[in-house]
């Protein structure tokens, strides 16, 4: 976060500790990716090759980098310039969920802005001013509940690559970017050497970019709400039509209420036979409730069903075969913590803030806080703080003089 001086040189220090005493491998052939890293920014310098690990590692424990970052391609020579001699091989295909870009009512709490312009301010992620109406400066943090949203995104995507498109497990790799979410990397012969056109096609599926239901063969004829029968389902209305089928098996009373708008007196009769249901959406209907409420109902409950099925991708991510990308299993600066890679069966219980500490070496330190949410970075919690000198585990305080939100005392 463009930290300077003691601050910057202490946690230097502590990221050279760390690759003193551990050795990197990444899960593709060094030889032939391009590398970046950083200190002052993310990424400084790029245009960086290494013939193998311990050239790698080696150039790590050396220079310590805060960042360090590797292309989402293969090249001939990667560390030619310009790119167009690099001799492009393929790519894999990146999705990145970051908790800035979902929608979670955690950031109301730890999240807050200010006005450069005018000096208000408040809580929240807001964008324009509510005084002047000019761009403001946000203080964003992460915490359980935004890291929990970005790993359900994770998973959602992961069955969509298994079911629509084929992929199989051996085939993604997933990882923490160190910070506000997690990396998913698709390493295939199938998807190699697929254009940027066709990549930008499948971020565009993934997002249900301009769905259009009735095109999907969800419709109301003025009596009955048709949908696409399971059997001839397929692509986004087989997505749909398994949500709500998911939903009808297990979604409770009360989220059916949030899902329709509708009362106990009216969803209780309606849900009492549950198979019954599932059975008529799986035959290609939606089934009828009393009076005129079917066509309001399932258009709410499929608005809903669609924006839960929607996947927050970052299109310019998944389409740039050009990018760098973190690591896995390096340190990130700004937080002090692992990107580590993590297998899909692990991924459920995995807990960044407890699995990715790599500073329990360090000893306790002092530290001037000048603003902080709560936070839990392994065992210790630390309320929330403004200009206050506390004495703070080696993690903790890794992670505030990383974040650019605490001074050494």
């Amino acid at each position: 976060m463009g930290i300077t001086g003691n601050e910057f040189v202490w946690l230097k220090s502590l990221v050279r500790q760390f690759y003193e005493k551990n050795t990197i491998v990444p899960p593709y052939d060094i030889s032939r990716r391009e590398f970046g890293y950083g200190s002052i920014k993310k990424i400084d310098n790029r245009n960086m090759g290494f013939e193998n690990g311990s050239e790698l590692n080696a150039f790590l424990r050396n220079q310590s980098p805060l960042y360090l970052s590797a292309s989402v391609s293969e090249f001939m020579n990667p560390a030619a310039q310009p790119i167009s001699t690099k001799g492009l091989v393929g790519s894999d295909l990146i999705f990145e969920f970051d908790a800035d870009d979902l929608r979670t009512d955690c950031k109301t709490v730890h999240d807050s802005w200010s006005c450069p312009h005018c000096g208000a301010s408040g809580k929240g992620r807001l964008m324009k001013c509510t005084s002047c109406a000019k761009g403001t400066v946000l203080d964003e943090w992460v915490c359980e509940i935004c890291l929990n949203e970005t790993k359900k995104q994770t998973f959602s995507l992961v069955n969509v690559l298994q079911n629509d498109f084929g992929f199989v497990e051996k085939d993604i790799f997933i990882n923490f970017s160190g910070s506000k979410g997690y990396h998913v990397h698709v390493r295939s012969p199938t998807i190699f050497s697929l254009p940027k056109s066709a990549r930008a096609e499948l971020a565009n599926y993934l997002s249900l970019h301009e769905v259009d239901l009735s095109q999907l063969g969800f419709s109301f004829d003025g009596k009955l709400f048709r949908c696409p029968p399971l059997t001839h389902a397929h692509g986004h209305a087989l997505r749909i039509v398994r949500a709500i089928l998911q939903k009808i098996e297990t979604a409770t009373l009360e989220e059916w209420m949030v899902l329709s708008g509708l009362n106990p007196r009216t969803l209780t009769p309606f849900l009492e036979d549950r198979a019954r249901l599932a059975k008529e959406v799986q035959s290609g209907v939606l089934p009828a409730l009393p009076g005129k409420k079917t066509e309001p109902f399932w258009n709410s409950v499929l608005a809903s069903i669609v924006d839960d099925q929607l996947l927050r991708v970052d299109k310019q991510v998944s389409t740039d075969i050009h990018r760098l990308i973190r690591v896995p299993n390096t340190i990130h600066g700004s937080t002090g913590l692992l990107a580590r890679t993590i297998s899909l069966s692990a991924l459920k219980d995995f807990d960044p803030f407890s699995e990715c500490v790599v500073f329990s070496f360090v000893p306790e330190r002092k530290l001037l806080v000048h603003h902080s949410p709560k936070i839990r970075i392994g065992n210790e919690t630390l309320d929330p703080l403004v200009e206050s000198e506390v004495t703070v585990s080696g993690p903790m305080a890794a992670y505030l003089v990383g974040w650019g939100a605490a001074s050494l005392r």
